[in-house]
């Protein structure tokens, strides 16, 4: 029996924290052959529990990006004398010198700067940027194979990364999180509450988001629509988030635009609450990796309309509408195009809630598995 070691660090964290949850939950249903040992921070040791006696946790506090990381966690792993290591994001020990497979979602950041979001010194942003590239470059040059959520961040790997062939990836796509699955919710758990019909987006507002030019569009559509609307952004408190609530506040929207996650962190519990009230979702981002949330609003069944980017031509298709992401007439003048169609509100709703089980995280679990066993077996 081979020992395969899971960086699961993000565990319990959002974003690629739902990705290690979901790999890992699903692993121990396809794989009785090898033994695990998921690598954890105290928080995910506190929330996983194994169902697979194969799969045993193990703590390992280094933060993420960190030279505990680059030190501390690469003497943990080498003490533990694995067959292969295997890292869902990007980030590993560049020194570990065993066999490794790697999950890489987007690259993003080799796109689209963050730097306005920082609290760091901007010379010591820059600093860690660059060794961002240098990290992701190792990460592929040493993988045996990376996973990546779609055929366009391939593309993106293979103009990024243009000595390394196509055979060094392989595309795995994602799924709904079981947890939204269940429907349900607690009205005890919300925060904030919403009187009235709205519209909703649930993800970060970094820059690539897209975010100010759908509050501008907003505007457009209670101005010159004539809407009685209300917009949801569900996302994280961050210097991105903050900005976003000036330009409502200098637009005087304030009374018609709420990000709940300013005042207290969005649980679950609230995103289901937000998606099972919501009109439409909305989703105007201009480079995704994968763009789970659309999905996780189709199987609340609710009709999505999203910005017209390869990514989602790829795993939407017919099932949303599109507006163009750089134009905020556009976007303003698809939403309120929807709004006014029941007829074709019906049809998303109907297309959306069988899109969304074709995804399935068993099949991502089974291909992921099929790569170990040919790492081992090379």
């Amino acid at each position: 029996m081979k020992t395969i070691g899971i960086d699961g660090r993000f565990y319990g964290e959002a974003g690629p924290g739902r990705y290690v949850k979901n790999i890992v939950t699903f692993l121990e249903k396809v794989d009785k052959d090898n033994k695990y040992i998921v690598f954890l921070r105290p928080k995910g040791i506190e929330e996983y529990k194994p169902s697979n006696p194969n799969f045993t946790k193990q703590i390992a506090d280094y933060k993420w990006y960190s030279w505990g990381e680059q030190i501390g966690f690469l003497v943990r792993l080498l003490s533990n004398k694995l067959d292969l290591f295997y890292v869902p994001h990007f980030n590993f020990p560049v020194l570990y010198p065993g066999k490794l497979v790697t999950a890489i979602p987007d690259l993003i950041m080799h796109t689209y700067s963050t730097e306005k979001g920082t609290t760091l010194p901007k010379p010591y942003f820059r600093f860690k940027k660059f060794v961002y590239k240098l990290v992701v470059h190792l990460a592929v040059k040493r993988s045996f194979k990376v996973i990546v959520p779609s055929f366009d961040v391939l593309n993106d790997f293979l103009k990024v990364f243009p000595q390394y062939t196509r055979n060094k990836y392989i595309v795995a796509v994602e799924g709904v999180d079981p947890a939204f699955l269940n429907q349900e919710y607690s009205e005890e758990g919300i925060n904030t509450k919403v009187e009235g019909n709205y519209l909703l987006y649930v993800s970060s507002m970094y820059e690539h988001k897209n975010v100010p030019r759908l509050v501008r569009a907003f505007k457009i559509l209670r101005d010159k629509y004539k809407l009685d609307l209300k917009l949801v952004l569900a996302g994280k408190k961050d210097k991105y988030s903050l900005a976003v609530e000036d330009l409502v506040n200098s637009l005087g929207l304030q009374d018609y635009v709420l990000i709940p996650g300013n005042k207290a962190p969005v649980s679950d519990n609230e995103s289901k609450y937000y998606r099972k009230h919501a009109l439409l979702y909305v989703f105007p981002s201009l480079k995704e990796g994968f763009s789970l949330t659309p999905m996780e609003a189709q199987s609340f069944g609710l009709p999505c309309i999203i910005s017209d980017i390869p990514v989602h031509r790829e795993i939407y298709k017919d099932t949303v509408s599109y507006f163009d992401p750089g134009n905020e007439e556009d976007i303003a003048a698809k939403i309120a195009a929807l709004l006014a169609n029941q007829q074709l509100q019906k049809e998303l709703i109907e297309k959306g809630l069988n899109h969304y089980k074709k995804f399935d995280w068993i099949k991502t679990a089974e291909i992921t598995k099929s790569v170990f066993d040919d790492a081992l077996k090379n």
